[in-house]
């Protein structure tokens, strides 16, 4: 009598872990199905962040450089933007090369913004002689981002890197 009651245990057991481990099945699949939905949400909802960053930069690029684009002085006008996950903000590199014919130079003039706020985060300007005749080195006038003070283009845009990838 002791081994029929040994055995039913024994069954009773092997039932009991069966469904446990059923139920653990169905509850690991549930997890990753939610976790592949959070996935899809997340990704849908990056781009439209992106999308309404690349809307709002055009839009800002255009009020803020319009007129400059049509001097007769500019040679390079164009911008990049990027929308910044981590820091939830939506950024704007402005790229702006243009002439100064009085001091024979022409300036590399690169600015960081943010878009929604409106502000400055970091500045880098350039002087380039155009008379080679008088063997004039580029001199840099500004380099910072955020504070922090830079020499060279190399430098400002490692220290805006962080800000326009992620």
């Amino acid at each position: 009598m002791a081994r029929l009651h040994a055995i039913f245990i024994g069954l009773l057991l092997i039932a009991t872990i069966g469904c446990d481990t059923d139920r653990l099945n169905r509850l690991e699949k549930q997890n990753e199905d939610l976790k592949a939905q959070i996935t899809k949400e997340n990704t849908a909802r990056n781009f439209d962040l992106q999308a309404k960053c690349s809307s709002a930069s055009k839009a800002w690029f255009n009020e803020n450089y319009a007129d400059t684009s049509r001097e007769k002085d500019t040679s390079l006008l164009t911008y990049s933007n990027h929308y910044n996950k981590a820091s939830n903000e939506c950024l704007i590199v402005v790229e702006y090369h243009f002439n100064q014919d009085a001091m024979d130079s022409w300036f590399n003039d690169i600015g960081l913004w943010n878009v929604y706020e409106n502000s400055k985060y970091g500045n880098f300007v350039e002087v380039h002689s155009t008379d080679y005749t008088k063997n004039i080195p580029n001199r840099v006038d500004t380099c910072e981002v955020v504070g922090q003070k830079c020499t060279n283009i190399d430098q400002f845009n490692g220290l805006i890197q962080p800000y326009m990838n992620n």
